[in-house]
């Protein structure tokens, strides 16, 4: 009788360590498509603050991390805080995108923007903030299907893994 309820109990917990699983791969999806929505934020905020108001890059990064929490304000907060200590601006860029988490050609993209900025003329910056702002929003979309697709999908089977293995102890 005690033997049974125990692996009632055990086939539980393991349903809720699957269905947790599965929360969590549904949460990495959704992760990269917010990183992907102020990524895209960021470069429309970069191409107004540069076209209206001509404003210094580490003033206009501190204005949109101000108050934002996130994958992308972190990467953003580090890259300035990378060139308030008067690092080169590539390697602040390379430093921040490695904390990103995200595959190597994406970090490899995200240190192309994050070096880009504040380099050209203020046309070119403009160009290429709306260049960079569809690009960020090209991958959202992406990003957002995959959550919606995989990120689902992958829910689904950890919530049956976990109603399996619950049946097979029970």
């Amino acid at each position: 009788m005690t033997a049974d309820i125990l692996r009632l109990i055990a086939g539980g917990l393991l349903a809720l360590i699957c269905c947790y699983a599965g929360v969590l791969i549904k949460r990495h999806y959704a992760d990269r498509e917010r990183f992907y929505t102020d990524a895209e934020a960021f470069a429309a905020y970069v191409g107004a603050e540069l076209g209206f108001r001509k404003t210094p890059l580490p003033a206009v990064i501190g204005g949109f991390t101000e108050g934002k929490k996130g994958a992308f304000a972190e990467v953003l907060k580090k890259f300035g805080a990378g060139l308030s200590l008067g690092g080169v601006q590539d390697g602040a860029a390379r430093s921040a995108a490695e904390d990103a988490r995200l595959k190597p050609d994406e970090k490899k993209k995200l240190c192309e923007f994050l070096s880009s900025l504040g380099k050209t003329a203020l046309s070119d910056q403009l160009e290429g903030a709306a260049y960079w702002k569809n690009e960020f929003a090209a991958k959202r979309a992406k990003c957002a299907e995959e959550t919606k697709r995989l990120g689902g999908m992958y829910f689904k089977l950890a919530v049956l893994a976990g109603i399996a293995l619950m049946v097979l102890l029970a």
